[in-house]
């Protein structure tokens, strides 16, 4: 190994040669996750590790020690991934047609192949689209051919999460036939190999699970590690716990309370046609978007544009695959009040999915400038997206309208049960069924059927992703852990456009590492250091 110069410039470059590395090798267009290559991976990543270890930051200053911990967590989450998760072996959902090759644990990791997912296209297709679409359903067969050799050691609870996924995939590509059938009929043939394929895999998936008896769950001490050094949260299992079933009880307790003041307000008023849910979610994107520069919320650019109709939640009658009246969570909750998701949209998520927008425009930082592996970008803009529904109601963003306060304590446990869902699962104390109960029992009205696309979605995700749902609470205590220690720090000069304006500042990067930038404080990253240290 070679000697450290220890300056900034070899952690960038070591920054891009790892973030390179860890890209499969494709062959025969299907990207190689087989044991040798995965195990060549890993002891790559293992001595690249060191090189970074062996780097001297002593006289850097925070900016540069807080981009060092980034690149450690990302290290130490595809360490991880190699340990423990190994979706390749444990996880038949990792070969998904819809998300790329991966589940949504692994969207934004850069192992990705760009625009490599199956999707629903816009008739008729390009030239282009049409060569694209063609290498795609060809590289099908393959893709399941290499999941049959790879998954040894799968998980049941797994298997049936991936053959529930198989049952949409052949949905899509019976959509795909139809419309290719008038316009792309050269496309036909191979539509047909990738639902053959499909239909192979689901059948191989449901022949063999009773033999796939790993656990699911990656227990209390993998989570822990998981949590402190990959997503850089100083709370162990038993903390989380705790501080989400507080936030699940504080969530029904606050509910009952405004539906007690609002008893004699008129009910909600659903709405009765696609159009009017999309004129509804509309105005209220605009009363957001006003509120937020008026109350000097945050800077907002004058010249942002407004937020597109595709990225509204949820819309009516639009659930994937289900029948065209139907009304699931997200419809049931944006019906009666859209404020919460539409707030939670714009304020955590309108910067992410690629869109260099707000206030990740023009963000060209080597290392912050990235998305984050691993859901690392997601506990953090979840944590946010999620905390500012509850603190811009205190501001007054509600006050117009009572009783979406409702609607806001509804969606708090919605979270909050999912979030012990993900708790129990990976502890092991829950199954994949017993977490699906837990999560839709455990909602204040029955709007989430229990094999319905909201419960499954997210028991899903939070069941490959450990922490995605815990993030949720965990992050929103931090921050406003952190807007209390500089409302303190400021005194009269604290405002809240200068606290989110450095908090988005400070670039896509752990909640603590933002705290150690902001106010200077260094237990918390000390204390996941000897963390780390002691194992």
């Amino acid at each position: 190994m070679k000697n450290s110069s220890g300056d900034y410039a070899e952690l960038v470059s070591l920054f891009e040669e790892f973030r390179n590395f860890i890209k499969p090798e494709v062959v025969d267009g299907v990207p190689d996750f087989s044991a040798s290559a995965m195990e060549e991976q890993y002891h790559g990543v293992k001595e690249l590790q060191e090189r970074l270890a062996a780097i001297n930051t002593s006289g850097w200053d925070t900016v540069q020690k807080i981009d060092f911990h980034v690149v450690r967590a990302e290290m130490n989450g595809v360490e991880f991934d190699h340990r423990v998760l190994r979706q390749w072996t444990r996880d038949p959902g990792f070969y998904n047609l819809t998300d790329g090759i991966y589940p949504r644990l692994l969207v934004h990791h850069s192992r990705s192949l760009s625009n490599w997912g199956i999707y629903n296209p816009e008739i008729p297709l390009s030239k282009e689209d049409v060569y694209d679409f063609q290498v795609k359903l060809q590289t099908i067969p393959k893709l399941f051919a290499q999941a049959k050799r790879n998954l040894t050691e799968a998980a049941g609870d797994l298997a049936t999460i991936a053959i529930r996924v198989k049952e949409k995939d052949l949905q899509l590509l019976n959509s795909l036939a139809q419309q290719f059938a008038d316009h792309h009929p050269e496309l036909l043939p191979h539509v047909e190999q990738a639902k053959a394929a499909t239909k192979d895999y689901r059948d191989w998936l449901i022949a063999n699970k009773i033999k796939m008896t790993a656990p699911a769950g990656v227990g209390k001490e993998n989570y822990n590690w998981w949590m402190k050094n990959v997503h850089l949260i100083p709370y162990s299992w038993e903390e989380l716990h705790t501080m989400i079933q507080g936030e699940y009880h504080r969530a029904l307790t606050f509910l009952k309370l405004e539906e007690h003041k609002n008893r004699n307000l008129p009910d909600f008023k659903l709405t009765s046609s696609e159009q009017e849910n999309l004129q509804r979610q509309k105005e209220t994107a605009a009363k957001v978007m006003n509120f937020l520069r008026e109350q000097e919320v945050i800077t907002v650019p004058e010249d942002l544009p407004p937020l597109p109709p595709e990225q509204y939640p949820r819309m009516w009658g639009k659930s994937a695959y289900l029948r065209p009246d139907y009304r699931g969570y997200f419809e049931q909750t944006n019906d009666r009040e859209p404020m919460t998701n539409v707030l939670h949209v714009i304020f955590g998520h309108y910067y992410l999915g690629g869109r260099k927008i707000w206030y990740q425009e023009g963000d060209d930082r080597p290392i912050r400038g990235k998305i984050r592996l691993f859901d690392m970008h997601e506990a953090r803009s979840e944590a946010l997206a999620f905390g500012i529904e509850e603190w811009l109601m205190q501001a007054g963003l509600f006050d117009e309208r009572p009783r979406s306060k409702e609607i806001a304590y509804i969606w708090l446990a919605f979270r909050t049960a999912r979030a012990l869902s993900d708790l129990r699962m990976h502890s092991n104390e829950y199954t994949l069924s017993d977490g699906i109960k837990n999560f839709s029992e455990g909602l204040p009205y029955p709007w989430a059927d229990a094999d319905g696309d909201a419960v499954w979605w997210d028991i899903e995700e939070t069941l490959r992703a450990p922490g995605h749902s815990t993030n949720y609470i965990a992050g929103k205590n931090m921050m406003q852990q952190l807007m209390a220690e500089r409302s303190r720090q400021l005194g009269k000069n604290f405002t809240l456009r200068q606290f989110f304006d450095e908090f988005m500042g400070g670039g896509i990067i752990p909640i603590s590492l933002t705290r150690w930038e902001l106010t200077g404080f260094e237990d918390q990253i000390k204390h996941l250091l000897e963390i780390t240290d002691a194992s």
